[in-house]
């Protein structure tokens, strides 16, 4: 319990009926002066409050101006050495050793700023990433980069907080902008910049060598250039381009070529300010365009029987040797010979199957040509895919299964359907109502006219249908702490299976750990209950209630539902929620304990905002006695204590629930001092609670 945690809290002075409390002090300052860096510095302190002398020190978070030191009797003084905003808390105790304190900060005022960067940068080009970083000095940190955006070079930004001008120019030109080095106290310098930004140099882009072209073929290839001051102008500067022309305007070479061979030339190019760039080429002229030329069409097949060797086709034009292949299309049963340019194998499926017959020379020139080939029926056999289409659970089911082959009319069996399905023997249609889930195998045969059959296995799945809606209640938005609410789970219409769920429960504090008391009444974070097929309500063994612990926070309920071993919990999850509100602390019980020399008071009790910041004693004299003092009421300030307490991570098992125990020694006979109330106080308000004798 909390009271392990507790220093033993003494207040002196308590004689039989003398009790007293104290104005506590606090800062009186809230503003410093500024000052500058390397002058001389000196401000003092004052406290209002408390009881005269004081002790002022430097308090956790923040430091003085370097250079500037506290002195214990309340006077910052020195030179400072270093510009900026500096904030730091200042402590003062008084002869009670109470404490108060203050944040407070100083102004030390730098140099002027100064930028160190020339004005000439250094030139950026189109297309290629540019950076420049400013220098600059002085100032009041924090210093800040201004600039016009508008004024830099379009596809450059300035980062106003490293004084960096970085991106990759866009167009071509002399920029002049200003920049500009602002500090915290306004003061600020500035320097105008010239850039330029050229553009890329001139040079050809397309690849040697060009696309290969063919004897007889027109052909086209267009060359490109980037950089320089387009437009451009195009010429053969070195070798040949044979039988083709290279226009001058556009840079396209064209023409149709009358013999094979290997063409090799420079072509230049030209920008508007007479800059040139050279690259040489290759150009290919290959023999005619390579073609298909069918032997004979595709013979027909028959399913169980090997397919005629016969060679499809031959090639012409392009340059030998040739490679086949087939590109797209297949038939079930058959495979491609690449060499005899012909199908091999025996068919298994009946049907019209389209394929793609390609040719490719040496030089990788491909040819191809579209054909067909058909399969007709063989032995007896079932077509009809062996996963069957899935259906739900509960609903109506039909299919006519499907065979070719063999003498027809069919007669069809069965073996493995599920409950609920029958086939028809005449027609082979399967149908009726599934009144089970899961996964069955089916075996299928079909037998023709000539007595011959053929059977095999099939898959139908039949899945759960989606599980209605669930509706959690129980719970209202705000719910008390320390308390049991009954939990009700339903469904929105019967589920024609049982259902199992679970109920899960999370909870978020407002501050601090997790409280470890929030649990259902069966104990833990989760519960389990059911929902019977044909029911809507859930039921569980232990009724399903929340146990709403003592923290403020955010409690969350989330459902997840199964039936046949499958999950069904609807998207999103059903769920409830509700707050703990954060009040004022809850005292339960206060309880006296007399010794010789003194009164202890322990307090039970829970603060959902983990917060007690006051404790007010209130004392009387026994019938019969009476005080030396007037005054009857001590005020504690209990902040740290509680606070330690409701930080430590052992606190969560307990919640925000507390025992706290507090001394008071008398001088005289502790009977003649009865304690009559006890108040907590947090910042959300207090609770008063009388003492029982």
């Amino acid at each position: 319990m909390i009271s392990k945690f507790f220093p033993v809290l003494l207040v002196a002075g308590v004689m039989a009926g003398a009790l007293a409390a104290q104005t506590p002090p606090y800062v009186g300052v809230s503003d410093l002066p500024p000052g500058s860096i390397n002058s001389p510095y000196a401000s003092g302190l004052t406290v209002l409050g408390g009881v005269a002398p004081y002790t002022w020190s430097l308090g956790p978070g923040g430091a003085l101006p370097p250079g500037l030191a506290l002195s214990p009797y309340g006077i910052i003084a020195g030179t400072p050495t270093a510009p900026g905003l500096f904030q730091f808390t200042l402590v003062v105790t008084d002869l009670t050793h109470t404490s108060a304190s203050a944040l407070l900060s100083i102004v030390i005022a730098g140099p002027a700023p100064m930028i160190s960067t020339g004005a000439a940068l250094p030139a950026g080009t189109v297309g290629v990433a540019y950076s420049q970083t400013f220098s600059g000095s002085g100032g009041t940190p924090p210093v800040q980069w201004v600039v016009d955006p508008s004024f830099l070079p379009p596809g450059l930004t300035f980062d106003t907080s490293a004084g960096t001008l970085t991106g990759t120019p866009a167009a071509a030109g002399r920029y002049s902008f200003t920049v500009q080095l602002t500090d915290y106290l306004g003061a600020a310098a500035s320097v105008t910049y010239s850039l330029t930004i050229d553009n890329p140099p001139l040079a050809i882009t397309t690849a040697s060598p060009l696309t290969a072209a063919s004897v007889g073929t027109p052909y086209s290839s267009v060359f490109e250039a980037t950089g320089g001051a387009p437009p451009y102008t195009w010429a053969v500067s070195a070798g040949s381009v044979g039988e083709f022309t290279l226009d001058p305007a556009s840079g396209t070479l064209q023409g149709t070529p009358k013999n094979t061979g290997k063409l090799a030339f420079t072509v230049q190019v030209t920008d508007s300010a007479a800059v040139t760039a050279q690259q040489s080429f290759t150009l290919t002229v290959n023999p005619p365009a390579l073609s298909v030329v069918v032997v004979a069409l595709p013979a027909g097949g028959t399913t169980g029987v090997a397919y005629p060797q016969t060679p499809l086709a031959s090639a012409t034009g392009g340059v030998p040797p040739y490679t086949w292949s087939i590109t797209a299309g297949s038939i079930p049963g058959l495979t491609f010979n690449a060499e005899l340019v012909e199908f091999t194998g025996t068919p298994t499926t009946p049907g019209s199957y389209p394929f793609t017959l390609q040719v490719q020379d040496s030089a990788g020139v491909s040819a191809t040509k579209s054909m067909t080939l058909k399969v007709a029926s063989g032995a007896l056999y079932i077509t009809t895919a062996r996963q069957l289409p899935n259906v739900a659970f509960n609903a109506p089911y039909s299919l006519t299964l499907q065979a070719v082959g063999g003498a027809p009319p069919y007669t069809w069996a069965a073996t493995g359907l599920p409950q609920g399905l029958s086939v028809n023997p005449s027609t082979g249609q399967v149908s009726g109502t599934l009144t089970g889930a899961g996964t069955f195998a089916i075996a299928f045969m079909v037998t023709d006219s000539a007595q011959a059959n053929y059977s095999d296995r099939f898959t139908l799945n039949v899945a759960l249908p989606a599980a209605p809606t669930v509706t959690v209640s129980g719970l209202t938005a705000q719910v008390s702490p320390a308390n049991q609410y009954p939990l009700q789970i339903s469904l929105g219409s019967a589920y024609p299976a049982d259902i199992t769920g679970q109920v899960s429960l999370s909870f978020t504090p407002t501050s601090g750990a997790t409280d470890q008391t929030i649990q259902f009444a069966a104990g833990g974070a989760s519960a389990n209950f059911t929902v019977p097929a044909g029911k809507t309500a859930a039921v569980a063994s232990v009724p399903l209630a929340v146990q709403t612990g003592t923290v403020a926070g955010s409690l969350n309920l989330t459902v997840k539902l199964q039936a046949g071993g499958a999950d069904i919990t609807p998207s999103p999850a059903p769920s409830a929620s509700a707050q703990i509100a954060a009040a004022a602390p809850v005292v339960s019980k206060v309880q006296v304990t007399r010794s010789s020399n003194g009164i202890s008071l322990s307090i039970t009790g829970y603060s959902t905002a983990r917060e007690v910041t006051q404790a007010v004693f209130n004392f009387s004299a026994a019938t019969g006695q009476s005080l030396q003092s007037t005054a009857s009421s001590i005020a504690l300030d209990v902040t740290s204590v509680f606070g330690s307490w409701f930080q430590n991570v052992s606190s969560s098992q307990y919640g925000s629930q507390f025992v706290f125990t507090q001394p008071f020694n008398v001088a005289g006979d502790p009977n003649a001092v009865i304690p009559v109330s006890v108040t907590l106080t947090n910042h959300l308000g207090s609770t008063t609670a009388s003492v029982t004798q």
